[in-house]
């Protein structure tokens, strides 16, 4: 490998990434204009349960393969056995659905949202074996390819049927299950070549059983992931209303779409981590990489709340900018400890301590749980992003109380960054007037504090790109 691998992989992540939340945010700007909060709040509902239910399916397989074949296992065997557990589980899933929907209708009043969007995603989950083959063999670019086809597809679509005023639930939902079943189909195509060999359609049991007891203590972890990920917007949905769910997730979406650098980050991290934990190396050394990642996060928090109410009440109309504001500044606050904790769960999962990610995730799923049946009732929206932080700032105090190695040198630094954010962001506001000078105010006064601390230093970059010799 050459010292350009590293930005090659992460050129081709973030390529992929911003397509995808480009075209994301595409799609959520034409059903928030098209069609009425109710039916917005209706079609994200579905897309909860069902992103929540499918991510539970995988079992934790999906990071297993990724693990197992950067390390050097046989990636026709792991891959196998991973295709035939989705296939298995994906079917069974949405025949239960159906079942369900159709002896007991009254239960499910998204019932028809939940079928016709969840043939799209079956047909996503389907494609999930390819694209891990893709991520644990670092072919980033073959990702990106697999990965964008959906969204540029119903992204595209949907501003067109917005442009010419056609835009309706059939054909919302004819754009949703037609751009999910191009995105298998194009996955399936570019994965058979990096398989090398003709796909192993042929089960072998044996095998199977030995990825599903390998990949157990990393179940209970992705299921109170899965869970957590959107547990707020069901409750909202089923608690308060379609209406409010619709504002919550507007602001989350935009709140996702801001936390960018991490999902380009996150992908490139566990093989990383893997092959220097395999090589028995040390990784204390790499805590500055966590510091630039808090300090990215920080500075963009910083920048989401001084835009938010010009910017997002003129792209909605006024639907959903000053609505959310203690919603996205609550968010907000989440962010470095985002990265913070994926981070840790990097190092610990590459490491294979996964009875501390176990406790750590079944806490946090406690806490979470708690808040939200607490906090949404009382606050709505406010209470559901209060839950989201308090969960991550608890995650953040377990893996600190078990005194992690890789931050030995960044301890008091987490919470520098965003404190700074947060007071360059009072000052732009309290002696400066006008937007764009707020904007500029809050930039300039956080990239000096960053100048002055000689926090980002040449040689920790080479260090970086020096680990993928």
């Amino acid at each position: 490998m050459n010292k350009s691998r590293f930005l090659r992989n992460v050129s081709a992540n973030t390529l992929q990434t911003v397509v995808n939340q480009v075209f994301g945010l595409a799609i959520f700007y034409a059903l928030s204009k098209g069609i009425d909060k109710n039916l917005f709040g209706q079609i994200n509902w579905a897309l909860a349960v069902l992103l929540t239910s499918f991510g539970i399916l995988t079992f934790g397989m999906d990071q297993v393969l990724v693990k197992k074949i950067a390390a050097g296992y046989n990636r026709q065997s792991v891959f196998s056995a991973y295709l035939h557990h989705v296939l298995i589980s994906g079917f069974v899933f949405y025949g239960v659905l159906l079942i369900f929907y159709t002896l007991f209708p009254v239960y499910l009043t998204q019932g028809a949202f939940l079928l016709f969007i969840g043939i799209g995603k079956l047909a996503i989950y389907f494609s999930t074996p390819f694209k891990q083959l893709s991520a644990s063999l670092e072919k980033f670019r073959d990702l990106s390819r697999m990965s964008v086809v959906s969204n540029i597809v119903r992204g595209t679509t949907l501003l067109l049927l917005l442009f010419f005023h056609r835009i309706s639930i059939p054909a919302i939902l004819i754009t949703f299950i037609s751009g999910d079943l191009l995105e298998l189909a194009c996955s399936y195509f570019i994965a058979r070549r990096l398989l090398q060999t003709p796909f192993p359609f042929r089960w072998n049991k044996r095998k199977q059983i030995l990825l599903m007891r390998e990949s157990l203590p990393q179940t209970g972890v992705v299921f109170f992931t899965a869970i957590m990920s959107r547990l707020d917007w069901i409750l909202i949905g089923l608690i308060i209303s379609s209406t409010k769910l619709a504002e919550y997730s507007f602001a989350y979406k935009i709140f996702e779409v801001s936390t960018l650098p991490l999902m380009i980050l996150a992908p490139l991290m566990i093989p990383l981590f893997t092959r220097i934990e395999k090589r028995s190396e040390d990784l204390t050394s790499l805590s500055f990489f966590l510091e630039w990642q808090v300090i990215l996060a920080s500075l963009i928090g910083l920048m989401l709340n001084t835009c938010w109410v010009p910017v997002i009440n003129f792209i909605s109309d006024g639907k959903y900018g000053t609505v959310n504001v203690a919603t996205i500044l609550l968010l907000s606050l989440s962010m470095p400890l985002l990265y913070f904790n994926n981070y840790l769960w990097t190092i610990q999962f590459a490491r294979g301590n996964m009875r501390l990610i176990f406790f750590v995730m079944s806490v946090s799923l406690c806490v979470n749980i708690a808040g939200c049946g607490i906090l949404i009732p009382i606050y709505k929206n406010e209470g559901a992003a209060l839950a989201y932080f308090i969960t991550a700032l608890v995650q953040a105090i377990l893996y600190r109380l078990k005194k992690p190695f890789a931050i030995q040198h960044f301890r008091w630094r987490l919470t520098v960054w965003p404190l700074t954010a947060l007071v360059v962001g009072f000052l732009a506001f309290r002696y400066t007037s006008g937007t764009a000078t707020h904007i500029s105010a809050a930039i300039c006064l956080f990239l000096l504090v960053l100048y002055l601390s000689k926090s980002i230093r040449l040689k920790d970059w080479q260090l970086l790109q020096s680990l993928y010799k």
